[in-house]
């Protein structure tokens, strides 16, 4: 594994172009890009888990003070990111499969329903912006962007439950949203699984353009499913 200095290199330099912006405002701009950059490299695998993050190590990455990184490691935890460990300091999280199952079991239910309720409300204008969702993650596939993907799919999930009006199913997903789009790129290291989960967004996409609710919804479980399984896989793979 890099040292967080070359893990970030290419962000601390993008960091540059904050200059001349006011001075509150690099700042926050600052801050949200680190925490960005952090988030990012911690989901699509670049930082492993159970990795150390030193206040030291991410100041000197990114030429930022010890009161940013703290306020970065508040964020990290809250999205259960990371944790602080006695006597290790911040740690980056380890889903154990436990976890992972958990997971996958209610991220099963709730994207069935956000599915379901979405196609009870959708009008012919949002199933078009369905489609367009469908569009764009098929062309992230294509490109092999794992990251691009597993956003647009929490952005498509999102757009649904909005249409549905489905408050608490929004509430949940998105209390989940981070560590179910690193569990995504997971599921996509897996030999196979990237043009699996692409046959998954076709199925769940034809589903819902035809207004056919039994077949979207059982598009969208096997498409989940097979995602948990190719997770579990890839961890047992690591053993």
């Amino acid at each position: 594994m890099d040292d967080l200095r070359t893990i970030f290199q290419a962000d601390a330099a993008d960091l540059s172009a904050t200059q001349g912006e006011g001075e509150s405002q690099a700042r926050l701009l600052v801050r949200e890009r680190v925490f960005d950059a952090v988030r990012n490299a911690i989901v699509d695998g670049r930082i492993a888990p159970g990795t150390r993050l030193t206040e030291r190590e991410l100041c000197e990455a990114f030429g930022i003070s010890r009161t940013v990184v703290r306020e970065i490691a508040r964020r990290l935890e809250a999205e259960k990111l990371a944790t602080v460990i006695p006597h290790r300091g911040l740690t980056v999280a380890t889903l154990t499969r436990k976890h992972v199952e958990e997971i996958y079991e209610i991220r099963t239910e709730l994207e069935a329903i956000a599915v379901r309720s979405f196609l009870k409300a959708a009008s012919d204008a949002d199933i078009a912006l369905a489609q367009e969702f469908g569009a764009q993650l098929l062309k992230a596939g294509e490109r092999g962007d794992k990251v691009v993907m597993a956003e647009t799919m929490t952005r498509f999930l999102h757009f649904m439950t909005e249409v549905a009006d489905n408050q608490i199913v929004t509430e949940i997903l998105d209390q989940l949203r981070t560590r179910a789009n690193m569990l995504r790129v997971l599921a996509m290291a897996e030999p196979g699984q990237l043009e699996t989960g692409m046959e998954g967004v076709r199925a769940i996409i034809a589903g819902i353009v035809a207004r056919d609710v039994d077949a979207a919804v059982r598009a969208t479980r096997v498409y989940v499913r097979r995602s948990g399984e190719a997770v579990l896989r890839h961890m047992d793979g690591l053993e």
